[in-house]
């Protein structure tokens, strides 16, 4: 047993022999415990955690862990500095992978969120590769300061050319950020029918610094996405049905019997024509040029061509029964007086 104890303690290249024996059970149960996480993750295909495992390697696999694994092992100072260089160069690499791979899940699950939906492809892909430099520009950051480096230094060189450059790209950076509340808040996709100002549209295509929209006239409106975020604006997409209110004039001296039938006649017309729902029809105000009308109904459809079919169907009836009963519209009247002046 002493025997046993004193081989333990033997040293081989300034090292006991259970320093080297340490090491490589360090160094299996590293490799072992990787294997157990892959197999795991194996059993939940498909999911992220599978994809992010099947990116490592065994050779970068075998680097970090035989880093690790020698870390109380006293080896010449050349061959400790080479290897951990090399190990920070590989965690660099594969934390570049490993990122830029949860990157581009999360901005192709939130700008791509309908797989079929490719109008928003070229956009997902930009935001994609712009995340990439920014996870590259951090992992040189990190090999420089845990090679020796001043990042610090570098940093604060860097800072004047930094605010520079921040002013002038203010206009870019803020339409940046404004698409990414887009894609986040949604108030409006590809598809939808906006209406801007007095512009009204369907939404084509929502860039990084850019939406464009085709109006009705057929050209395209490039809006800022800026100015979208901060401007009011109408989305028709989850639009239910339209409110259509409705004012007509008859003369003042309609008889008092017609002037009580008409609701009754305005609510027959809505009711018989599709896709309407009455709401209501009164005898509004007294006006100088007649008795003032107003009634409400709703077309049950978002589409703006049945809007306009149902909207001309009721006027065409509301005619119909007015002429019916022979009461005219009332028409503005117009006093002229004429003085003369005696010379």
């Amino acid at each position: 047993m002493i025997h046993q104890f004193a081989f333990l303690q033997s040293e081989h290249l300034g090292n006991p022999t259970s320093a080297y024996l340490l090491a490589g059970a360090t160094f299996l149960a590293i490799v072992w415990g990787f294997l157990v996480v892959r197999r795991l993750a194996g059993r939940t295909r498909p999911s992220l955690a599978s994809d992010l495992i099947d990116q490592l390697r065994a050779p970068e696999l075998a680097v970090v862990a035989l880093d690790l694994a020698v870390r109380n092992l006293d080896l010449p100072n050349r061959f400790e500095h080479s290897l951990h260089a090399l190990t920070i160069l590989v965690l660099a690499y594969r934390m570049i992978g490993l990122l830029s791979t949860v990157a581009k899940y999360g901005i192709h699950k939130t700008v791509l969120a309908d797989p079929s939906d490719r109008a928003n492809y070229d956009t997902a892909q930009t935001a994609t590769l712009a995340a990439k430099g920014l996870i590259w520009a951090g992992a040189a950051l990190f090999v420089l300061s845990n090679l020796g480096f001043n990042v610090s230094s570098m940093l604060a060189g860097l800072g004047i050319g930094g605010i520079a450059v921040a002013v002038a790209a203010q206009a870019v950076l803020g339409d940046l950020f404004s698409a990414v509340a887009i894609y986040l808040d949604k108030p409006f996709v590809v598809g939808d029918s906006i209406k801007v100002g007095d512009a009204f549209g369907t939404v084509e295509h929502i860039g990084i610094k850019t939406t464009r929209v085709r109006s009705l006239g057929g050209e395209m409106l490039v809006y800022s996405n800026s100015s979208l975020t901060s401007a009011r604006l109408q989305n028709f997409r989850l639009m239910v049905e339209r409110r259509v209110l409705i004012n007509f004039n008859v003369p003042l001296d309609t008889p008092t019997e017609t002037l009580k039938r008409l609701p009754e006649q305005i609510k027959a017309i809505v009711q018989k024509i599709p896709d309407l729902r009455f709401d209501r029809a009164h005898l509004s105000q007294f006006l100088d040029s007649g008795l003032q009308y107003e009634f409400v109904f709703h077309v049950q459809s978002a589409d703006y061509g049945v809007f306009m079919d149902r909207q001309q169907s009721v006027l065409l009836g509301l005619l119909e029964a007015l002429r019916a009963d022979g009461i005219p519209l009332a028409e503005p009247t117009r006093n002229i007086v004429i003085e003369n002046k005696a010379a």
